[in-house]
């Protein structure tokens, strides 16, 4: 939610607050929140090539990794999505190509967009932050933005949503004209709280029937793991109410994960977290930001001495 409020304080003041500054502060907030999280800096060079703004590496070297590449982009002025029109790697393409191209949902390695939000209250509707007609999919009861309990509309200041689903809702508009592209109310149907990639809240009824089998609950590897899938595979306003209510079969494949992790993410491993300088070509980051969670081992109770 501080997200959404420095974009709209910016907004009222007149003031740039761009993807970068949002990124860095959110990175700064979890560092500091978030225990065992280490982030390192590389220069934004590295974009280019992998159309990301930050990787992710989540798990162990037990249960294995997960990938996730986040490519960021603000709301503009006019209420749409300016730069996902900026141009990939390669000629005719766009950056959400370059992104998707460099993952592979079969090898746990996924393509996201995060978009940061701001706006005043009653921008779109009297008495609300939301932006009707967008659908609201951040309930995991089924109310609306009106009604939930879990969430509220600042808290899509870090919205989520599948790199595909991104492609497949901007390349539809290619016919339009400009200034009809790119709106945000199209995007925000189909996308979730970014917190939500991370696991989503529990619906309030029923909770244990709505987790399949598969699906260690406890582990939280193989709760994000699960949540990128529906979210990557379905896609859309679909996808984004399957992961909430955790319907049917979540199609988690544990032995896709990473177990060799890339030379950089090694390196970054064994030093101290900030600014990273690579020691050579094979420790060059595929992003300008690159996060690192690892799974611990759960300490084991000293047994108590038998008498």
């Amino acid at each position: 939610m501080s997200n959404w409020k420095k974009i709209e304080h910016a907004r009222r003041m007149g003031l740039k607050y761009d993807e970068t500054t949002s990124t860095q502060e959110l990175l700064l907030t979890l560092q500091t929140e978030v225990s065992g999280l280490l982030t390192y800096q590389y220069t934004q060079q590295q974009e280019t090539r992998s159309g990301a703004d930050w990787e992710w590496w989540l798990g162990s070297d037990e249960v294995g990794w997960i990938c996730l590449r986040i490519q960021a982009k603000r709301v503009y002025d006019d209420y749409r999505y300016q730069m996902l029109s900026h141009h990939g790697a390669e000629e005719g393409t766009f950056q959400y190509d370059t992104l998707i191209n460099g993952c592979d949902p079969d090898q746990a390695r996924y393509g996201f967009h995060v978009f940061y939000n701001g706006w005043p209250e009653g921008t779109f509707e009297e008495g609300t932050h939301w932006a009707p007609p967008a659908e609201w999919n951040a309930c995991p009861n089924r109310k609306s933005y009106k009604e939930c309990g879990h969430v509220e509309p600042r808290h899509y200041g870090c919205a989520i949503i599948s790199a595909a689903e991104v492609k497949r809702l901007s390349d539809g508009d290619t016919g339009k004209p400009v200034a009809e592209r790119f709106r945000i109310q199209k995007y925000l149907s189909a996308a979730v709280p970014w917190s939500y990639a991370l696991g989503f809240p529990a619906y309030t009824k029923d909770v244990e029937e709505r987790w399949p089998r598969r699906l260690d609950r406890g582990d939280w590897v193989d709760r994000v793991h699960g949540t990128l899938e529906v979210l990557t595979r379905r896609g859309g306003v679909r996808g984004a109410r399957d992961a909430s209510l955790h319907l049917g079969e979540i199609p988690i494949e544990r032995e896709q994960r990473t177990f060799e992790l890339p030379t950089y993410v090694e390196a970054m491993r064994s030093r101290t977290p900030g600014l990273f300088v690579p020691a050579s070509e094979d420790e060059l980051p595929a992003a300008p930001q690159t996060v690192i969670v690892e799974q611990k081992r759960p300490r084991k109770r000293p047994s108590k001495p038998r008498h």
